[in-house]
């Protein structure tokens, strides 16, 4: 929190379809940092139109997240230009190498934070001057990676001790942001709870599902993007009945507005919560946790 200048080490994961100014200003003037995709505009005028709307809304400070990958993203160098522009604090990459922007980037005194879900990615952005690791564990909403955050984040910090750790996958309350930090992250990612917030740009019913689903009914699939990701059974089953996650749809998915994604953290959601509770109510939890946890050992160890 103390490099990216926020009052909580809370970041509000940028959610393609779903985070917009409405729900990046909300989470940045709660105390964590609102981001979003660059992704979620058409073009480069409407980035424009979306940064100068959260500035006039909030003085604090804004990610977004740029995807640097010609294929995925065709205008990915001229998105990275208007975040130089407005001066963003934090950009998150994921997909392709952070080198090409690294520089520049810290010109502005940007940081860059790269989402890794396995060492060797991890090993990759370190060596190109990311700021740090955003850990994206089993459970994640969207595109996961399928290491438990139990063995993730501590693996990470063993073997690049240099950076700070992000944690990111399940995390919907200030339990697992505790867990989270117990296991060595400097910050966590909030992304899935964030969906069920009237901030959120997602449909009600979208928002009502992630209400309904339990984490059993979360699809871990490559076959719909064509990246391993977690969805939301339901949102697949209205579309295909006959889906199987190793074989795909049988149906063209006319949009991404038809599936719908979520991660394991839907276990934790039973109502929709203004964006600014769920954060200071996050951080709330998260001293009461830390305040009562058991000390079961102290006594078997205190006679020696």
């Amino acid at each position: 929190s103390q490099m990216l200048g926020i009052d909580l080490p809370i970041i509000g994961a940028p959610m393609f379809l779903v985070s917009y100014p409405d729900l990046v200003c909300a989470v940045s003037n709660a105390g964590g940092i609102g981001t979003m995709p660059a992704l979620n505009y058409r073009t480069v005028e409407e980035l424009r139109a979306g940064l100068s709307e959260i500035r006039s809304r909030t003085n604090k400070p804004i990610g977004i997240n740029l995807i640097l990958h010609k294929e995925h993203n065709p205008n990915w160098m001229r998105q990275f230009e208007v975040c130089l522009e407005f001066k963003v604090e934090l950009l998150i990459t994921s997909l392709g190498s952070p080198r090409s922007i690294v520089k520049e980037a810290k010109s502005v005194g940007a940081k860059v934070f790269c989402d890794v879900t396995t060492l060797k990615h991890a090993n990759i952005v370190a060596k190109c001057g990311a700021d740090a690791l955003i850990a994206v564990a089993q459970g994640a909403g969207g595109h996961a990676g399928a290491i438990s955050p139990f063995a993730l984040i501590p693996y990470l910090k063993k073997e690049i001790p240099e950076l700070p750790v992000v944690a990111s996958g399940a995390i919907s309350g200030g339990r697992q942001m505790a867990a989270a930090l117990a296991l060595g992250a400097d910050a966590v990612y909030i992304g899935t709870r964030l969906i069920a917030t009237p901030e959120a740009n997602a449909y009600d019913e979208y928002k009502q599902m992630l209400i309904d689903s339990a984490p059993e009914e979360i699809v871990y699939s490559p076959k719909i993007s064509g990246i391993p990701a977690n969805w939301l059974k339901r949102s697949i089953d209205k579309l295909d009945p006959d889906f199987k996650p190793d074989t795909g749809l049988n149906v063209e998915a006319k949009s991404w507005k038809e599936v719908w994604s979520a991660g394991h953290g839907v276990a934790q959601i039973d109502k929709i919560t203004a964006a600014a509770e769920v954060i200071t109510s996050m951080a709330a939890e998260y001293q009461s946790v830390v305040k009562n946890l058991p000390a079961c050992i102290e006594a078997a160890t205190s006679g020696n």
